[in-house]
């Protein structure tokens, strides 16, 4: 968020030095460059393993830059170490912030299936078992997307409403009910291998947005499998909540929606996963929840242990195990800073949005959901600038109805408390596509069939999405934005779909705002340099600096 007509200079204060050194904030200017370290492949090239255990006492250039703990509890700063191990790691940054803390594997997947054979008078009771553990998902899921909606937001909880639809879906579970008859093998054999099969033929889509779906299979499948075992032995478990010691750095190969929700994440410093992206359900959930995260940390598990020390570096991607001395000390001293400008920013909330020179400006939030509209609210905002409508679009399986749009966009109104909130309708093409609906790469390109062009074929959608919107408008002041504007006819259709929106809650005697303003984004030059020709068609003008420059 950034304030309107403020330059860099005009601020003083102790957050200047700060906001100038961006190197400040990420905490790389302080920590020494470790020597390179060869990878695996080279190590196997010249005859020597990562693991191959060093001669005590024996001197080696390398000890310096890679302690490893002793036997017993890691000492920071240690010279001696048993085995080599990689101590620096560079993933994906996912939530930014400075970490340090004990590493603790979590989430390892143990699940071990008999591979036996079954009569085919137990065909039936196998069917029986897996209605039961679909069943018990399905409980645990809705009370998962309870949780979730509670503490973290309902867009976010919406990610579980994928989930069962997986389960619910006929072709699925009619495949495991038709393998278990033809091959006489367990149901949970079975649904393993189902899904082991439907995960590997997504993870190979080209589409990105598609491939991480492929998460939310196995999932779902792991759900399954856990509860056919339970099924099978039902012996007394303990509480799915994880504890954990306040400074503990929770590392997993694979993190889960599912495994989000049994997480405390209150109490963890920060999260490093072997797989995943900044685009994953996990990845969203993260940044609601706030919890400093690096995906993609290749490697990962194979050279970290329960208790070795661990900085992150959530806004470089940087990860350090058992670093030395001099850089945790440096570190600790980024941290500080880091928390003292955010104490300062805090301290500074209520204060007036005036320029050096004593112009006013307004202060607008640019949101996704719920969760990051809390967030800009304990920043004193004057409201919403922009609400990306299309989010809690992308995260569903199916194209939500219009009921379940308005309760959505009526609750990121009323969280603002009477400041305005600008919804902009779905900006969906080039990196943002809808899992349901089947686009091409060559029909969604950035600059080509995207948003507003993409209206001819998508009306209905839209339509929905209108009243939906137009519904909202009646709980608080907003306004409603179309994206990705370049010609007249482009905001003249979309006017268009709003008088039909209309017309079609006044014949269900729907309420709403009937003087809502509506506006567009400028966000291409052709639309930037003829603005006079747009200022009778629209109210207000929202300027797209990221894709103009």
């Amino acid at each position: 968020m950034a304030k309107k007509g403020e330059s860099e200079g005009g601020k003083k204060g102790g957050t200047d030095s700060w906001r100038r050194d961006p190197k400040r904030q990420s905490g790389e200017h302080r920590a020494p460059k470790p020597d390179a370290e060869p990878t695996q492949e080279e190590s196997t090239r010249s005859g020597k393993s990562n693991r191959t255990p060093k001669p005590e006492g024996r001197p080696s250039s390398e000890a310096h830059h890679r302690p490893a703990r002793p036997s017993g509890e890691h000492a920071v700063g240690s010279d001696s170490f048993t085995r080599r191990r990689k101590s620096t790691f560079r993933g994906i940054p996912v939530v930014p912030g400075i970490a340090i803390g004990h590493a603790r594997i979590k989430f390892r997947r143990t699940q071990v299936l008999a591979d036996r054979e079954i009569q085919l008078e137990d065909v039936v009771k196998e069917e029986e078992r897996l209605a039961e553990a679909v069943r018990l998902s399905k409980v645990q899921l809705l009370e998962s997307r309870a949780k979730v909606a509670k503490e973290v937001g309902e867009v976010e909880a919406m990610i579980f409403d994928a989930h069962i639809a997986i389960l619910e879906d006929q072709v699925f579970l009619r495949k495991v009910r038709n393998q278990v008859a033809k091959e006489l093998k367990p149901v949970e054999v079975v649904v393993a291998t189902t899904v082991e099969g439907y995960y590997r033929t997504i993870s190979q889509i080209q589409d990105i947005h598609l491939r991480e779906r492929a998460a939310d299979i196995r999932d779902v499948g792991r759900r399954l499998l856990d509860n056919l075992e339970k099924l099978t032995n039902p012996v007394e478990r303990a509480s799915a909540e994880i504890d954990l010691d306040s400074d503990e750095i929770i590392c997993a190969h694979e993190l889960l929606p599912s495994d989000l929700v049994a997480l405390e994440h209150r109490r963890s410093q920060a999260i490093l996963c072997e797989l995943g992206s900044d685009r994953g359900h996990a990845a969203i959930m993260l940044r609601a929840m706030g919890i400093t995260s690096v995906m993609g940390v290749v490697g990962l598990i194979e050279n970290v242990q329960d208790g070795d020390l661990i900085i992150v570096d959530g806004s470089s991607g940087v990860v350090y195990l058992n670093p030395k001395k001099d850089v945790v000390d440096s570190y600790r001293k980024t941290q500080k800073e880091f928390d003292n400008y955010k104490r300062v920013l805090s301290a500074e909330v209520e204060l007036p949005a005036i320029t050096t020179d004593g112009h006013a400006v307004e202060l607008l939030a640019n949101v996704s959901k719920h969760a990051e509209i809390d967030l800009a609210k304990r920043y004193n905002v004057d409201g919403v600038g922009l609400y990306r409508s299309e989010f809690h679009l992308m995260v569903s399986s199916t194209y939500p109805d219009e009921e379940e749009q308005y309760w959505i966009y009526r609750e990121a109104v009323e969280r603002m408390g009477g400041k305005p909130v600008t919804l902009r309708t779905m900006d969906i093409g080039s990196d943002k596509k809808l899992p349901y609906i089947k686009m091409s790469d060559e029909d969604s390109h950035v600059l080509g069939r995207r948003s507003i062009r993409l209206m001819g074929e998508l009306e209905e959608y839209q339509l929905i999405q209108l009243r939906a919107m137009l519904r909202a408008s009646a709980h608080g002041p907003m306004k409603l934005m179309f994206p990705f504007i370049t010609s007249l006819e482009d905001i003249r259709l979309g006017k268009r779909l709003v008088r039909a929106a209309r017309r079609e809650l006044e014949e269900r005697g729907a309420k709403f705002d009937p003087d809502i303003q509506i506006g567009m984004m400028v966000e291409v030059p052709a639309a930037a340099l003829s603005l006079d020709k747009y200022v009778r068609e629209v109210s207000f003008f929202s300027v797209g600096t990221n894709d103009l420059t």
